[in-house]
């Protein structure tokens, strides 16, 4: 089979992105009645009703041979494309206002998935014949841009003759797909009426085919993986087979970093030697603790390395991995603590050697592509809470729980068979799991209480029944523990379940590798100056992976990874005073898989944040799955002077991608943000708010695509409690969202920018917004005025403004290098006023943008009344004079075409 697809940057990913988002119905399982296991389209059922494209036609039934009608495809094909409100009516006489299909209908009809039967009927309980099925999704892979070349040669089949002149090209398409397999007879059956199961299975044949992925576009320049010369004069060298009582030389290395560390410092750092370098033979290292002082510091004129020596990954590990090849299915007794319905997706691996050196409480799952959570059923209770019980809920009594909270028995009542019910006790802290499983319960007449009898009391080991064995037990961490069912389902992506009697750990539809972090910080610095890591892996920690404190002056970060930490940030770097420079470089590594931040770089003193600069450089760095369990941190997070990030990818990080509250004369170039906001709310790709007093940032030459609109707020650029942040030349593309986010903010540009295809994921073609907070005769009422000092938008000009009038020196500073940033006012009954604080004064200026419609840009009162908007240009994609063909997804640059300042070989790692 040939490769049908190819695209560039402006793809839209149609099943990673929007089909994926698509939540489970209710029945996801497909436990129909009409379609047994052994049924040759039961598997594409499960499949089509799980992603929520289709559903049963009564509770218990699916109807697979009932015939497939064209109002049932153009709702599937909706469905699948996220149900995206229509611009209106279809306009056809036979599809009601408020019909089941009516948006789906119209829909499909604005992008040319279907036509009507007439320009005035659409016919939709009408059956589809198979030539007719392929046609319509031949032309719902048409309409968005994807490239389809190939076709099958379908005069081989027996009743080609029957196939429609219209339909022979969408036939040879969809059989080269595989989407349409002959019938019995070697026959194509065009004329057939088209299945409900077999539209299921057609469904699923597209999904897997049309999987879109990017290719290198134009947009983005291709990245190499460094290479770095053989170490072959270090000083000292470390191997796994090695021993600390050797002299540390290649033909007898030392065993541990620790060692090391001690050799390196005896050693005079004088300008003479150059440097100290210590070369690791690939392994793995297992867990290390090592903590340097200003005592072990190099000098600028020579430095120590930590380095690998050559080929091979050297690894420090504070836990371990399960990777996705070491699953099993689940058989036999496994069966019985899970709903069998689900037993086909779940998959158990053997942990149990691995365990034997870890504390189990310290442990934390995490990985398979986001956040791994304990099995629940349901995943969240009526209240939203996902916890069964909680410590109030509860009595115990030897080896008994008594349930007394009316709520926990309603649950349990709504939820589980009681004499079914298996239990679980865990910390919320900590994630290895015990079974309490009950051998039965009695309901007290009087009280009605449920008292479960608990198997084996012996198992409750952490938490729960036996509590009070537990070392250093204080009633506030009490509070935090929880019982919830255990095992009775995994049914949702990233759900685990633990077994601590035999060591398994069971995954609902593992992918991917699973990180257990355990141990704490590896590598602390306290003072440690002019000291290199590079080509080094860091895996698995439950504290920082490196801790750089106390201003670590020279720090270089080079080619390192660092995979799997709990810890608030993988590498945190803080200083003292920032008059200082840190002359800190991270580079060339990768960040994934962290539950907050992957890279934080901060200094402590505010008084002398301006005009000093700190020497530090974030460059070339990839960074994902990162905020997986704290928010609003950012992957990269910078409180420094002048910092310098550049050429850095930002992929599927759940919350902001930079967050560079307390940076001032940040330069921000070529970067690529792509799905940022991936899970987070009032949030951006670049955030900025709450920094009133810091200014002179710079935004430029960015990529910022399928950034996701959210409930409250997912913005490309979030700049909020801001000022003086130039935003020029960056590009915005399939933005379903704010494109920036102004807030309360001052003196911000938006210059010379593209914008591409916005909003496309909400299907509406809408222009671009640039918002702020509104600011009207009714907004501004003394009541609500009284709110936004409470909530503290206004206050915290006002402490800014107390801050820079208590430092004179640098409130000159700041007058100097950023004018008007004191032409405002503070006084709250001057709302009206245009130097009001919620004022946005933006400069929005020659900015182009592409979209389907050619609407006009769109702001609120706020920004229009009080900015500077003028030269922006918008154009459809048919009229566009930058791109070959966006209306078919080719966004190369056409001939010729250099848009001003922007350098797009640049864009992404280098």
């Amino acid at each position: 089979m040939k490769k049908l697809l190819s695209l560039t940057l402006a793809a839209v990913m149609l099943i990673a992105a929007v089909a994926a988002s698509v939540p489970a119905l209710a029945g996801s399982d497909a436990s129909f009645t009409d379609v047994a296991a052994d049924r040759w389209s039961y598997s594409s059922v499960i499949y089509a009703v799980g992603k929520g494209y289709m559903v049963g036609t009564a509770k218990d039934r699916f109807s697979p041979e009932n015939p497939l009608t064209r109002a049932m495809i153009a709702t599937v094909l909706w469905r699948r494309e996220g149900s995206p409100k229509p611009k209106a009516s279809s306009g056809f006489e036979d599809v009601a206002d408020g019909a089941w299909y009516a948006d789906a209908v119209a829909w499909a009809k604005e992008n040319g998935v279907v036509n009507g039967v007439s320009k005035t009927r659409f016919a939709p309980d009408t059956n589809v014949t198979r030539e007719q099925l392929a046609t319509m999704l031949y032309r719902f892979s048409q309409s968005g841009p994807v490239f389809v070349t190939d076709r099958a040669d379908i005069t081989t089949f027996n009743d080609f003759s029957e196939v429609s002149d219209w339909a022979t090209d969408a036939l040879g398409w969809a059989v080269e797909a595989g989407l349409v397999k002959g019938v019995s007879g070697n026959r194509l059956s065009p004329g057939g009426n088209a299945t409900r199961e077999q539209f299921a299975a057609i469904i699923e044949r597209y999904d897997g085919k049309f999987v879109l992925v990017y290719s290198e576009p134009v947009l983005l320049s291709s990245y190499t993986e460094k290479e770095y010369p053989l170490v072959k004069n270090a000083d000292f060298y470390v191997s796994t087979t090695g021993s600390d009582s050797s002299d540390g030389s290649f033909a007898h290395p030392f065993k541990t970093i620790n060692k090391a560390a001690e050799a390196v410092r005896g050693i005079e750092k004088t300008a003479e030697k150059g440097g100290v370098t210590v070369a690791f033979m690939a392994g793995n290292y297992g867990a290390i603790s090592l903590g340097l002082t200003a005592a072990d510091s190099g000098t600028a004129e020579c430095p120590v390395t930590y380095c690998a020596y050559g080929d091979g990954d050297v690894i420090f590990d504070g836990g371990f991995d399960v990777t996705e090849d070491e699953f099993l299915p689940v058989t036999g007794d496994d069966k019985a603590y899970f709903a069998d319905r689900f037993v086909g997706d779940i998959k158990k691996a053997d942990i149990s050697a691995k365990l034997e050196n870890y504390d189990p409480a310290s442990l934390m799952v995490m990985g398979g592509d986001g956040e791994c959570t304990l099995a629940r059923y349901p995943n969240k209770y009526e209240d939203g809470t996902d916890n069964l019980m909680n410590g109030a809920g509860y009595t115990i009594d030897d080896n008994h729980i008594r349930i007394t909270m009316s709520l926990l028995k309603r649950r349990i009542a709504k939820y589980h068979k009681p004499e079914e019910l298996y239990l679980y006790g865990y910390l919320s802290t900590g994630w290895y799991k015990d079974l309490l499983e009950t051998g039965g319960y009695t309901v007290d007449p009087e009280t009605e209480h449920y008292d479960f009898v608990i198997t084996h009391p012996e198992n409750a080991r952490m938490g729960h029944l036996r509590y009070l064995e537990l070392d250093g037990f204080d009633s506030a961490f009490w509070n935090k523990t929880a019982l919830i069912n255990a095992s009775e389902e995994l049914d949702a992506q990233g759900e685990y379940w633990i077994d601590s009697d035999t060591g398994t750990f069971y995954v609902y539809s593992p992918s991917g590798e699973y990180h257990f972090t355990g141990g704490s910080d590896m590598i602390t610095m306290n003072g440690t100056e002019y000291t290199t890591f590079r080509k080094l892996n860091f895996k698995n920690a439950d504290g920082c992976m490196i801790d750089a404190s106390g201003h670590p002056r020279g720090l270089t970060i080079d080619e390192c990874t660092f995979t799997g930490c709990t810890a608030e940030s993988m590498v945190n770097v803080a200083g003292g005073k920032t008059s200082v420079p840190y002359d800190v470089t991270v580079k060339n590594s990768t960040f994934s898989t962290a539950a907050a931040t992957g890279l934080k770089i901060r200094g402590t003193n505010s008084a002398d944040k301006f005009g000093t600069g700190t020497g530090v450089v974030v460059d070339n760095n990839y960074f994902t799955l990162t905020n997986l369990r704290i928010g609003n941190m950012g992957a990269l997070k910078v409180e420094v002077e002048g910092p310098l990030v550049t050429h850095n990818i930002f992929k599927k990080c759940y919350w902001e991608g930079v967050d560079f509250r307390g940076a001032s004369d940040m330069i921000a170039e070529y970067n690529v943000f792509d799905e940022v906001c991936y899970n987070g709310d009032d949030t951006g790709a670049m955030n900025n708010w709450n920094s009133v007093d810091c200014c002179g940032n710079i935004v430029r030459y960015n990529l910022f695509m399928n950034i996701r609109g959210g409930t409250n707020g997912r913005n490309s650029l979030y700049l909020d409690d801001t000022a003086g942040t130039r935003v020029e030349s960056n590009i915005f593309y399939n933005v379903d969202s704010t494109v920036m986010n102004n807030g309360i903010s001052k003196y911000n540009t938006f210059k010379d920018n593209i914008i591409i295809n916005p909003e496309s994921r909400s299907g509406t073609g809408c222009s671009y917004k640039i918002d702020a907070t509104e600011r009207t005769e009714e907004a501004m009422a003394t009541g609500n005025l009284e709110i936004i000092t409470a909530d503290g938008f206004y206050t915290r000009w006002q402490d800014a403004f107390a801050y820079f009038d208590s430092h004179p020196e640098i409130k000159a500073q700041a007058a100097e290098r950023w004018p008007g940033y004191f032409d405002i006012s503070l006084d709250l009954e001057d709302w009206q006023s245009s130097s009001f604080c919620m004022n946005s004064s933006l400069e929005i200026t020659g900015n182009v943008e592409i979209n389907l419609t050619g609407e006009a840009p769109k702001y609120n009162e706020t920004i229009s009344k009080y900015s500077t908007i003028e030269n922006n240009v918008t154009y459809t994609s048919e009229e566009n004079p930058l791109f070959v063909n966006p209306s078919a997804g080719d966004y190369t640059l056409r001939d010729g075409v250099a848009f001003p300042f922007i350098d797009f070989a640049k864009i992404g790692r280098y």
